[in-house]
């Protein structure tokens, strides 16, 4: 056997003795690609040689090497030859048969050409004169209804004249070809929204495009290159090693195919060319309120070719749409772009929806924390709100504001822990509208006469208020909150609104009902007795080896009425009843009633 690499030979036919050479390197073990450099051909060109030694048709078995390869192993007398031979007889024999079959005799052709008018005649109820006769069976479109099945023929006329009483000829052929071609309309709703009776028929048109190409090898090629046949569209590297030549070579005919497509007067490649250039609009300016030419390129290439690239599938749809190479591919492009805008938006769509489904849940579990007082009151009107106060440093990065996509302005914040509130009742469906620091609330704090703006009210959907005041847990046992969340308390009572204090995630009812120990409780208690007042240091060290932590000290002081200071830390007994100045009826600034109602000037303002 000659081991070394002959030149190369792509193209050229086999001969038995490099037949033989190939079953001896199988035997040998040797691998496809080792085989294909051994005979100086292709990896394809190789594969389909080794499928003629299969006994049965090529598409039963994947890889004809392996099965070579097992079939000598178990039967070294394999007589791989005469299965060869076979095969070669049996595709000449269906080759003549099919070159006998497309040349019938005349009197077979007069006969069968006689058969499409008796039907166009039986159908439409008319009888043609003798002359009209001639000029009827003279056309090329008689002979090729002629060729198609007699059933599917008869079919598709009382279906064209039950649905208009007409039956063109070209219409006819169409109709056998492809089904549902002729009503298709160029209707762009219908593609966008993805019609399943519309997507099924443009479907169908482009196979049958295909189909009706002269040549098999532009069929074999496009329909590879296209995905169809039921199979996923196959990369020009993919279809070369199938039909054993290069690369370069499926492109070139991929080229000229796609040439030939385009210029066919075939009824289905005459059809699709007329819908696509409708729908797209490559030869006209689309409407203003539609989509451009690029956009619908891309998403017909979605509907027709799914499974090809956009890169490839956009290019071959403008050119058969009408437009030149030049056009297409500047479609291509411009298409390329939206894609990726597309990409960007539905990113962002499902983010957003992420955000609604988070907040929702969020939304239900903090309703459930709201205090309520007394009958259900509806809240102010939307267009009555205004921000009382001016958020102040915003420049100083420590405050700042947020677009509200709910509301479409900007919203204040103070604190980033309120941010998250804000943006909470932003994405949540069950929130109408809110405004932050909506109101001023007047109360008594040490003596002294304050202004207390709650940080937010929220109007349900159902029509209900929610004052909302926004504070980390640890802080809302701070005195001066305390004294905040009593005004606010009575406030809401006066208007049955619902009140909650919270850090968009937990409310001051965690610490009203928090279980602490009460080893702790009396040792503070004690301590509080006996000092009258304790700092940080104080509080440790009368805790001992007592668990502390701060929220549980937090509900201490919540629960037995104790007033803490921060800053510096000062805890000291439950005050006289009032000292912590109880108000009377809260005095409220709303838009509509000026501070300039409320007497004297108050203090200033405190958070």
């Amino acid at each position: 056997m000659q081991d070394e690499a002959p030149g190369s030979r792509r193209g050229r036919a086999w001969s038995e003795q490099e037949e033989a050479q190939l079953v001896e390197g199988v035997r040998e073990g040797l691998a496809l690609s080792e085989l294909a450099e051994r005979h100086g051909r292709t990896a394809g060109g190789v594969h389909a040689r080794l499928d003629q030694f299969v006994p049965q048709s090529g598409s039963a078995v994947d890889d004809p090497l392996e099965w070579l390869r097992a079939r000598l192993a178990a039967e070294p007398g394999y007589a791989w030859q005469d299965v060869g031979a076979e095969r070669r007889r049996r595709e000449r024999r269906a080759r003549h048969s099919k070159d006998s079959s497309t040349e019938p005799s005349a009197a077979t052709a007069a006969g069968v050409t006689a058969e499409v008018l008796a039907d166009w005649e039986h159908v439409t109820g008319h009888v043609l004169r003798p002359e009209r006769r001639e000029v009827f069976l003279a056309r090329q479109v008689v002979h090729d209804l002629a060729a198609t099945a007699v059933s599917v023929r008869r079919t598709a006329a009382r279906r064209l004249w039950h649905d208009g009483e007409t039956l063109l000829l070209d219409h006819w052929l169409l109709e056998c070809v492809c089904p549902g071609a002729v009503r298709l309309t160029a209707d762009w709703p219908l593609i966008a929204e993805r019609d399943a009776d519309t997507v099924l028929v443009l479907r169908e048109l482009v196979a049958a495009a295909v189909g009706e190409m002269p040549a098999e090898r532009d069929q074999e090629v496009l329909s590879c290159r296209l995905g169809l046949d039921d199979r996923p569209a196959q990369t020009l590297e993919k279809v070369a090693e199938a039909l054993g030549i290069s690369r370069e070579r499926v492109r070139q005919l991929q080229t000229r195919a796609i040439r030939r497509l385009a210029n066919s007067d075939a009824p289905a490649s005459r059809k699709l060319r007329q819908v696509l250039a409708e729908l797209s609009c490559v030869e006209r300016v689309p409407s203003e309120a539609g989509p451009s030419a690029a956009e619908r390129l891309l998403d017909l290439s979605d509907v027709l070719l799914s499974s090809v690239a956009p890169r490839q599938a956009i290019p071959l749809l403008a050119r058969l749409a009408g437009a030149d190479k030049v056009r297409a591919d500047n479609l291509a492009a411009e298409a390329s772009t939206i894609r990726i805008l597309r990409h960007e938006t539905a990113r962002r769509e499902a983010a957003r929806q992420g955000r609604i489904e988070r907040a929702t849940r969020r939304w239900a579990a903090l309703a459930d924390e709201v205090n309520w007082f007394g009958d259900p009151e509806p809240a102010p009107p939307h267009a009555e709100l205004e921000a009382l106060r001016e958020t102040e440093n915003v420049d100083r990065g420590r405050f700042g504001v947020w677009h509200c996509p709910k509301l479409d302005r900007d919203v204040s914040y103070e604190s980033e822990t309120e941010l998250r509130v804000i943006q909470l009742l932003s994405f949540a469906p069950q929130i109408a509208y809110y405004q932050e620091q909506p109101l001023a609330i007047s109360y008594q704090f040490a003596g002294q006469q304050r202004t207390y703006y709650p940080d937010l009210l929220a109007a349900t959907v159902d029509g209900r208020c929610i004052l909302i005041e926004v504070k980390p847990v640890y802080e809302m046992a701070m005195v001066v909150n305390v004294a905040k969340y009593r005004a606010a308390v009575e406030f809401c009572r006066n208007r049955g609104w619902g009140l909650v204090a919270t850090d968009g995630n937990r409310t001051r009812r965690l610490l009203e009902q928090r279980t602490v120990d009460p080893r702790l409780e009396t040792t503070l208690a004690a301590a509080l007795e006996a000092q009258g007042e304790l700092s940080w240091p104080q509080v440790r060290a009368a805790a001992g080896s007592l668990p502390l932590d701060t929220l549980g000290l937090c509900s201490l002081i919540l629960k037995r009425g104790w007033t803490w200071h921060s800053r510096p830390y000062r805890l000291r007994p439950a005050p006289p009843p009032n000292s912590l100045g109880t108000p009377s009826e809260p005095i409220v600034h709303t838009p509509d009633r000026l501070p300039a109602e409320t007497g004297p000037a108050p203090a200033a303002p405190s958070r």
